[in-house]
């Protein structure tokens, strides 16, 4: 059984590094870092080991926002709340469930610097969650049984309705605002093959339902109406839209997972593509300074990457959704998937892939600042600590490991400064790190 204690779990937040620590094994034990911060055996090597640069200039009276994609990426609730059924393992008499004060001071963590920031708005380029839901792996019954489609289906919808929301309250409890896009775990995670096995085929016949309980929970208001009325029709009606977040910017914000031929592509449809070309025929009428777009997959599979399943958009640079882009003067590409940092720049767009994932200790975000003239970007990177001595519960059989720790503040390991030309193009001026565009 793979479970949590609900008690007895204490957030460890030492105010310097261990002194000590050894290393572990491939669980996850605790090293000391170069640097002096902790890191842990397994994750040696990835993004919390690249080296620090200078911080990025401040703009005065920049427009402020945060992107972080991937942030959790994992399924983390109290389940023990809501009359939800409570499953106890009966060698341990532990509560099954899907968080514990570390994770809860881990998050808090997080999320208090990531407000820190003179900002209230939050971009998460997908996978909010672990999403591998309707399917019950240790057999405790949490959210009902699964044996059946039908049953599979309600499974999933109640542990929408414990995931979802617990996701968003963290941001709103210190008054951030999220603008999701949709990704791959939001749908059950790849692959949606057909005939592969039971799990996959229920996955790839349900990914409607899945967009639009996923619409319900996260681009809902309170009264059931989109928070972000600008979308298109077709497959995407509910899952993709246009906002703008200021006077110097505007966000659009893409579902690029299409149903076509009974599979799952990594595509927009057709009825995005042209709302998608209205939306840029207008923010170029309306001369709006910066146009960002955020979609959850990578243009180009030239990319860092680091517990990534590495899905690419298809046909990258060469789709229509590229050239609909160039065309169109979108500035800035955001993605997420990859876990790591890569920027590249080509036919005047910023492609930034970026993310990390809090749970393997590698938590991240971009901090982004807008006026009418630059834009500047600086990657922080936390060094977090974890163990996999036991494992929060989910429904699958991959919960994330039982302890985490961040007790730093994090780093700051890339920065790009870009500004416009007098052609209306995008220049970058200064760049260090992992935000320095490849060639």
């Amino acid at each position: 059984m793979l479970i949590a204690s609900v008690l007895g779990c204490t957030s460890v937040t030492p105010s310097s590094p261990p002194a000590n620590a050894t290393p572990g094994g491939d669980d996850g034990g605790t090293t000391v870092h170069p640097s002096g911060q902790p890191s842990t055996e397994l994750e040696r090597g990835g993004p919390r080991d690249r080296p620090p640069v200078p911080s990025a200039p401040d703009l005065a009276g920049a427009y402020r926002f945060i992107s972080s994609p991937d942030f959790l990426n994992q399924d983390v609730a109290d389940l023990t709340a809501g009359g939800r059924r409570q499953h106890i393992d009966p060698s341990t008499g532990q509560v099954a469930n899907s968080t514990n004060p570390e994770y809860d001071a881990a998050l808090d963590h997080v999320i208090t610097e990531m407000a820190s920031h003179a900002t209230d708005d939050v971009l998460v380029a997908g996978d909010l969650v672990e999403g591998r839901w309707g399917r019950d792996d240790s057999r405790t019954g949490v959210f009902g049984p699964v044996r059946t489609q039908a049953q599979r289906l309600r499974a999933w919808r109640r542990a929408a309705d414990a995931y979802y929301p617990a996701y968003l309250q963290r941001f709103a409890d210190h008054g951030l605002t999220t603008y999701p896009a949709i990704g791959d775990h939001e749908i059950g995670d790849d692959p949606w093959r057909k005939g592969r096995d039971t799990w996959t085929d229920f996955k790839r016949r349900h990914v409607p339902q899945f967009k639009s309980i996923f619409a319900d929970h996260v681009l809902a208001g309170a009264d059931g109406e989109p928070r972000f009325p600008d979308g298109p029709r077709g497959q995407a009606r509910r899952t993709a839209y246009a906002v703008r977040l200021s006077p110097t910017v505007l966000l659009v914000t893409l579902d690029v997972f299409e149903r076509r031929g009974g599979d799952v592509h990594m595509s927009v449809d057709p009825a995005q593509l042209r709302w998608l070309r209205q939306v840029l025929r207008q923010a170029r009428a309306d001369e709006v300074p910066w146009v960002m777009v955020q979609g959850h997959v990578p243009m180009t599979g030239d990319v860092r990457t680091r517990n990534s399943s590495h899905l690419v958009y298809e046909d990258g640079v060469r789709s229509d959704l590229w050239r609909a882009m160039v065309k169109g003067g979108v500035d800035v590409y955001l993605s997420g998937e990859v876990h790591d940092q890569t920027v590249h720049q080509r036919d005047g767009i910023l492609e930034v892939s970026h993310g990390s994932l809090l749970y393997r200790g590698e938590a991240s975000y971009v901090v982004g600042q807008a006026t009418a003239e630059q834009l500047v970007l600086e990657n922080h990177q936390f060094r977090g600590t974890i163990n996999f001595e036991d494992r929060l519960w989910t429904t699958s059989r991959q919960g994330a490991p039982g302890h985490i720790s961040y007790p730093y503040p994090s780093i700051v390991t890339g920065t790009l400064v870009a500004s416009r030309t007098r052609s209306g193009g995008v220049r970058v001026d200064d760049a260090e790190g992992v935000l320095t565009p490849r060639s």
